[in-house]
């Protein structure tokens, strides 16, 4: 039953189809089976595969109409598209067994007639195929080449494929080798060569009527983006100076105007033809395209550089040999003559400033100028911090290691390890010397030992460093202090050097009094010992009797007169101390005896702050540690910060800063209460607002006129609390952040390690740290070493001890 009606029906339409086929032949029109008749409103699309040996090939027109290839040869999709509709040929799956790419030319267009030039071309895997576009070909027998063979015969407008694919990587070079005849016509090539890295489509061919080329010569180009036209069409891009010639020949007789259709950018540019209109009797190639030149100033900043009031620093700088500048002061500086597009410039010192000592290093001085140049640095030092030495990775032990060891900074012999907390002193040469307190053990991170090391650091006078800075390693005949760390040290006249008090590794607390003599290399034994209780005897009184009793983190200086001044610390107080804790004492050393000036002789003292800026016999600061100390020029003694505890055992810091005018105290500047943020206001500028935060074991020192200098410590930026490596100037009653970072827990930028000389900049800081040691030598340098904080790799912690050693210099 189901055999015999799929019969029937069969049959049926053998007779409906021969029904409509001799409607279709009687009709008269005769296009639905032609190839390209001239009425017909549907087109089919098709065109030759080439190059197949894989199976599985499947085309699509217009993302649908799929059609499975098994061999090379002519292809016709089954379904055809009204007239004007457009047609895109794709490679719906490429072919396997063996894998093959196949692509596709000619595949995209607008239905006007059956299209039959979609060339399809296969090659195999690794292989890329070479092919492009034919436009404008009306004559017959244009033949191609590929690398000087592979000729291709070329019959119709539309996409072409050579025959042999090329090797992934090979270059390529399209040519015409024989131009069409019947009518004549000159084919040219563009984008013709180059390197196959994928199957290669975008060679053009362009045939023309004419036989006369049009071109001619561009220069002074610079930017990028240039499009000349031809006769307000066939557009071409321009990318170098040079020779350069339109796609479209014309006839002779025929008119040509050569225009911009795009001006360049990158450094903008505005240029002009010149013989760009006429009438071409042979080939034209007198068009110019001018562009004008491009000129870029030079210049940049002046740092660092010290110019006293009223006088001038007469420094003169040169680029390219010439064109002289005078320097006038820090600033941004432009020299007169601009420089070409392109050209180099060389910025040098042609004349070194005379107000000052140190010579000026330039950053960036050379290069080549596409745009103004404004990232030349003359720096000149003042207000540059120096990586002098050792490591810029913390937790190193001592190398010991002749020439290039693993400090690898200045050519010395060896170096010390990481410490905090470690004594100094400068000799009358600006020589600095080391007594190890808390340090690296060798060997093992995070493990600290009380060394007692002696060491001197030579070549201080030398501003650029080399051969002749160095660290030694010094071995003191004789009897030497215990080793330990929070000691306070000074300087005699005689070039002595004084060491009091600290913590030994046994957690006693010294009141011990030690001389050194550099000269015989020997330590001498003054008086004290360990966990004593202090000899106070009568305020303002001194007497041979007299000591203070042993301590931790106090801090001293001395004064243009001799007198030692003593504050503070932890430790024991008077013989009725039966414990030790924070002490707020004031003693002077003068003449082999201490004076007990002022403050308490029992522990844990409050402040009494009185009226800000007004001495009164009342005042006093509270008992502290790790506070820091200065004397100025006029024999006052000045206190800043520390560290104390709050009543529930918390870490307070303090911010006040005071003076003592040898028999009162003023509180001069910051907070009567402690843990504050600070107010840095602008770098550079002082202000009646400006503070530092509250912070404990900074490190100070006074200059030559008398003002006030820290750097870092442990305590408060303006947000909240950590390690700090800003540094702040105390200067006509004002407080000036002058460097440095404003935030807690800052890396180090240590710049350029020393080969063997060392390189200044003004970006150059100190990592955040707290426990340095510090020096200011006789040329006004301040020298810092170590402590405990953040090495160069930023570690999150910063709990590690640091051994590199910097160099700062202020202005004079």
């Amino acid at each position: 039953m189901k055999l015999g009606t799929r019969h029937l029906y069969f049959t049926s339409l053998v007779l409906l189809s021969l029904v409509l086929s001799a409607c279709r032949i009687t009709s008269g029109n005769g296009t639905s089976s032609g190839s390209g008749g001239s009425s017909s409103t549907t087109s089919t699309i098709g065109g030759t595969i080439t190059g197949l040996s894989g199976s599985g090939l499947v085309l699509q027109d217009n993302t649908a109409d799929n059609l499975a290839i098994g061999a090379s040869g002519p292809f016709t999709f089954a379904t055809a598209i009204t007239n004007g509709k457009a047609y895109s040929v794709t490679v719906m799956t490429q072919p396997t067994n063996p894998a093959q790419v196949c692509v596709v030319t000619g595949g995209n267009g607008t239905a006007a007639g059956n299209v039959t030039t979609v060339q399809v071309s296969c090659s195999a895997a690794g292989q890329e195929i070479i092919g492009g576009q034919v436009t404008g070909l009306v004559g017959s027998g244009l033949v191609l080449q590929d690398n000087s063979g592979d000729n291709l015969t070329v019959k119709a407008n539309g996409g072409f494929t050579f025959a042999t694919p090329i090797a992934s990587g090979g270059t390529y070079n399209v040519t015409v080798l024989v131009q069409p005849t019947t009518p004549s016509q000159t084919c040219t090539v563009a984008g013709g060569t180059g390197t196959a890295t994928g199957n290669v489509g975008t060679v053009v061919v362009t045939c023309s009527a004419g036989t006369l080329l049009v071109g001619g010569s561009v220069s002074g180009l610079a930017g990028t983006g240039l499009v000349l036209q031809d006769n307000g069409g066939d557009n071409l891009k321009v990318s170098a100076n040079g020779a350069f010639q339109f796609a479209t020949l014309l006839v002779s007789g025929a008119t040509y105007s050569v225009t911009i259709q795009t001006q360049p950018t990158g450094p903008t540019q505005s240029c002009t033809v010149t013989n760009g209109t006429g009438t071409a009797t042979a080939n034209v190639s007198n068009v110019q395209i001018v562009c004008p030149a491009v000129f870029h100033t030079v210049g940049g900043q002046i740092v660092g550089l010290y110019v006293p009031t009223g006088q001038t620093s007469n420094m003169v700088i040169q680029d390219n040999g010439g064109d002289n500048l005078l320097v006038t002061g820090n600033g941004p500086f432009t020299f007169v003559t601009p420089i070409a597009n392109g050209s180099a410039y060389d910025v040098t010192t042609f004349v070194q400033a005379n107000t000052q000592s140190q010579g000026c290093i330039i950053w960036g001085y050379t290069g080549v100028a596409v745009s103004n140049v404004t990232n030349v640095t003359v720096d000149c030092g003042h207000n540059d911090w120096t990586w002098m030495d050792g490591p810029n990775t913390a937790n190193q032990d001592e190398p010991l290691t002749p020439f290039g060891g693993n400090h690898a900074k200045t050519q010395d012999t060896d170096s010390p390890g990481g410490s905090k907390y470690s004594a100094s002193w400068t000799d009358s040469a600006g020589n600095l010397w080391l007594f190890t307190g808390s340090s690296h053990a060798a060997g093992l991170p995070n493990v600290t030992a009380f060394l007692g090391e002696m060491w001197v650091y030579t070549g201080t006078q030398s501003y650029f460093g080399g051969l002749g800075n160095y660290w030694t390693k010094i071995s003191p005949v004789g009897a030497s202090p215990t080793p330990r760390w929070g000691a306070v040290t000074w300087t005699d006249a005689s070039g002595n050097f004084w060491l009091f008090g600290g913590q030994d590794g046994g957690l006693n607390f010294l009141n011990d009094l030690w001389t050194y003599n550099p000269s015989a290399n020997t330590w001498t034994y003054v008086a004290g010992g360990f966990n004593q209780t202090g000899t106070y005897g009568t305020k303002g009184t001194p007497s041979p009797a007299n000591l203070p009793g042993g301590r931790w983190g106090a801090t001293a200086r001395r004064d243009a007169a001799g007198n030692v001044w003593l504050f503070g610390g932890y430790g024991l107080a008077n013989s009725s101390s039966a414990n030790t804790g924070l002490l707020n004492d004031l003693w002077k050393y003068t003449g082999g005896q201490w004076t007990w000036m002022s403050g308490s002789n029992v522990l844990n003292q409050d402040g009494v702050y009185g009226t800000q800026n007004v001495a009164a016999a009342a005042n006093v600061p509270g008992g502290r540690q790790a506070a820091v100390s200065w004397t100025d020029n006029s024999g006052n003694y000045w206190l800043f910060g520390g560290y104390d505890l709050s009543p529930t055992g918390q870490p307070n810091a303090f911010n006040d800063l005071w003076e003592f005018n040898g028999s009162q105290w003023a509180w001069v500047s910051g907070a009567n209460v402690v843990n504050q943020t600070a107010t840095y206001g602008t770098q550079g500028v002082a202000a009646a607002s400006n503070v530092p935060g509250a912070r404990w074991s900074p490190a100070a020192w006074s200059d030559s006129h008398g003002d006030l200098w820290l750097i870092g410590g442990f305590g408060y930026d303006a947000t909240g609390d950590g390690s700090l490596a800003d540094v702040w100037e105390f200067k006509g009653g004002q407080w000036i952040w002058v460097k440095g970072p404003n935030s807690v827990s800052q890396a180090g930028v240590y710049g350029i390690q020393a080969n063997p000389v060392v390189w200044p900049h003004v970006t150059n800081f100190p990592g955040s740290r707290w426990g340095a040691t510090s020096w200011i030598d006789p040329f006004g340098q301040f020298w810092m070493f170590g402590g405990e904080g953040f090495d160069s790799t930023n570690n999150a912690s910063g709990d590690r001890l640091l051994s590199d050693l910097w160099r700062y210099l202020p202005y004079p």
